[in-house]
């Protein structure tokens, strides 16, 4: 009751217009209802599509373009990280309360350490971990990426398979051994990210991993 009064005060006082169609929201994060409806447009991967094989399941909330990809971008190269409540808003729209209630633990994907020091933060983080908070999921950042790689949007699939292999380790793989993972990330391209995430989660005795992503071009 008291979050519903200040998220009210709040919208009152700092009004914002929805980054869709520019009209004052009703809420203080910033989406209108019509175009919150319009933008999630929640849908599973056809991970066998796109040969992914440690990934269980794969989720992706909204399509990777016009507004979204613009706050997305916004976050990433222009460091607007106010942006991550509005994308936050489109996970907790999409997704019912305990649909993730078997997840023993939300993990993001990382940054590597040089990338997160020169933007200051890791924008999966800041867009997903109130979202696990507010579903009442653990919250557990065991994966590290061990080394910079390049985007992999700028890669062809065969360069970006080359590109992620490899790239990440498991820190405290005591604390994810017979535990079901859901994986989490911003963008979902070729999905090999994710699936480089899953195949070193389940070699560290993870029983399971799942991926969520806000946003993708894949079907």
């Amino acid at each position: 009751m008291l979050k519903e009064w200040l998220d009210a005060a709040l919208a009152i006082l700092f009004p914002q217009r929805c980054p869709a169609c520019r009209a004052w929201a009703d809420s203080n994060r910033g989406w209108c209802q019509e175009c919150l409806n319009k933008t999630t447009k929640t849908r599973k991967i056809a991970l066998m599509l796109h040969k992914l094989i440690w990934l269980d399941e794969c989720v992706v909330i909204t399509d990777y373009t016009g507004p979204v990809q613009r706050l997305i971008r916004d976050m990433k190269f222009r460091h607007v990280t106010r942006h991550a409540g509005k994308l936050a808003q489109l996970l907790d729209h999409a997704v019912p309360p305990g649909r993730y209630a078997g997840a023993d633990a939300v993990v993001p994907v990382p940054l590597h350490a040089d990338r997160q020091q020169e933007r200051g933060f890791n924008q999966t983080s800041l867009i997903f971990k109130s979202w696990a908070v507010r579903q009442n999921l653990s919250w557990l950042e065991v994966l590290d990426r061990t080394r910079s790689t390049a985007p992999q949007w700028e890669l062809n699939l065969k360069e970006r398979r080359k590109n992620i292999k490899g790239a990440f380790s498991v820190t405290r793989p005591e604390l994810i051994k017979g535990k079901s993972i859901l994986v989490v990330d911003d963008i979902f391209t070729s999905g090999l990210t994710m699936e480089e995430c899953a195949r070193v989660l389940k070699k560290a005795g993870a029983s399971g991993v799942k991926g969520l992503a806000l946003a993708s071009g894949a079907r």
